[in-house]
């Protein structure tokens, strides 16, 4: 009596068991509509790789969220859309105004080809809408461009050869002569100019030989030459040969951090305890540095538990006070 008991309770209990579970996951599931044309990115990220572009309207499975991330599947393709584009209900496209109030992840695809110039010297035309990503050419001021989209604060171009890709929406167009707010605007350009072109000189450099003795020839560094060099190509200002003297030199804007994700893609790093190390962050908990064990320039990794490093210096505000 008690073993055939048992023998029904059990498929029973299993039953049960794979009712929740299966109750756990369309709760999770959830279907939502795209409010405008969106990129599904790869990574809960405005700067991440972008696995697929939909248009407005596109329905969308929610399986997860990090953040203000919605974790999707679409087509077959998974990954991220930020919260703001999307809905529970199919409704129109948001306007352009309401839009720009949003995230800068729009990745909208409003193609208006519109004529255009570069209104400044040495433009990055790059191959995606953010400063960490590759550099496709260097645009000269005067040159005439088409618009073929805004995306966020970047605008997408076609240059007169063909080229297409991404250049700061205030490097294009009618350059601002207006008084104070012109001023904070060109401040904030050249800073990131500045932050971009030492990222930018590093990464050219990746796989240069580490060594002190020869770090002022061409194709060795050590971590102190590097960003030195990176950010003299950036700004045409000389920061200090050694972590010492840098951290002298630039010590009004250096200040402690507890993880590296607080840091700005462009500063430089700095590790004081015991032996001095420098590097360049470049963004997503990645440093590009001149590494005494590996013997070369290489990229790192670190998650947002390390404390390894522990400085991260402005010197892109730096330099420009000393152009100022």
């Amino acid at each position: 009596m008690n073993v055939s008991r048992r023998l029904f309770r059990l498929p029973l209990f299993s039953g049960i068991f794979i009712l929740l579970f299966t109750l756990s996951i369309n709760c999770e599931a959830k279907q939502l509509y795209t409010t405008d044309g969106v990129n599904i990115r790869k990574e809960a990220d405005a700067s991440s790789p972008v696995c697929l572009a939909v248009s407005a309207g596109t329905a969308v499975t929610k399986t997860g969220q990090t953040g203000n991330w919605i974790k999707v599947s679409a087509d077959g393709v998974k990954g991220y859309i930020y919260k703001d584009y999307l809905s529970s209900k199919k409704t129109s496209p948001v306007s352009s105004s309401s839009a720009s109030k949003s995230s800068s992840d729009s990745g909208k695809a409003s193609n208006s080809g519109k004529a255009s110039r570069i209104n400044s010297s040495d433009v990055n035309l790059r191959t995606k809408p953010n400063s960490d990503c590759k550099v496709k050419a260097v645009l000269s001021e005067g040159e005439t461009v088409t618009i073929l989209s805004t995306e966020g604060n970047w605008k997408k171009i076609r240059t007169e050869d063909g080229s297409k890709g991404y250049v700061y929406s205030s490097y294009v167009g009618t350059k601002t002569t207006s008084t104070k707010s012109s001023a904070k605007k060109t401040k904030a350009d050249a800073l990131a100019a500045y932050r971009s072109r030492a990222i930018s000189y590093a990464k050219n450099h990746l796989d240069d030989i580490y060594s002190q003795e020869k770090r002022d020839e061409e194709g060795y560094a050590d971590c102190s030459s590097l960003v030195r060099d990176a950010y003299e190509a950036a700004s045409g200002e000389y920061i200090g040969g050694t972590t010492t003297t840098q951290t002298e030199n630039m010590s009004g804007y250096l200040h402690s951090i507890s993880s590296i994700f607080d840091v700005t893609p462009g500063d430089i790093v700095y590790h004081l305890s015991d032996d001095n190390h420098a590097g360049i962050y470049i963004g997503n908990g990645k440093v590009i540095h001149a590494s005494q064990t590996a013997g070369t320039v290489k990229v790192s990794s670190y998650d947002s538990g390390s404390t390894y490093w522990e400085y991260s210096c402005n010197a892109a505000a730096y330099c420009y006070k000393l152009q100022k």
